[in-house]
């Protein structure tokens, strides 16, 4: 199903750019991201740049947090064996 919306392009651009980043980039990666967002049909403008820069940042705050060790899972309880009657 194609994109309806440019917005959603646009997230899922940022969203797999940090990612694939590991939540780390250099000014190039940035500069092809803008050009990658001008290609979805967005107006690389100064306005722009600001609130995409604000969405990366955004999502590297989650995706730090999805990279923190998760609280661990509690296995189920094995039930406690009966004493044998004498």
């Amino acid at each position: 199903m194609a994109k309806k919306y440019v917005l959603q392009g646009l997230l899922d651009l940022a969203g797999n750019f940090v990612v694939e980043q590991k939540g780390q980039w250099q000014h190039a990666e940035w500069e092809e991201l803008l050009k990658k967002a001008g290609d979805l049909g967005v107006p690389i403008n100064d306005e722009t740049k600001r609130n995409l820069g604000n969405i990366l940042e955004s999502c590297k705050h989650f995706y730090a947090c999805g990279e923190a060790a998760a609280p661990a899972r509690k296995t189920a309880a094995k039930p406690k064996a009966k004493p044998k009657a004498k």
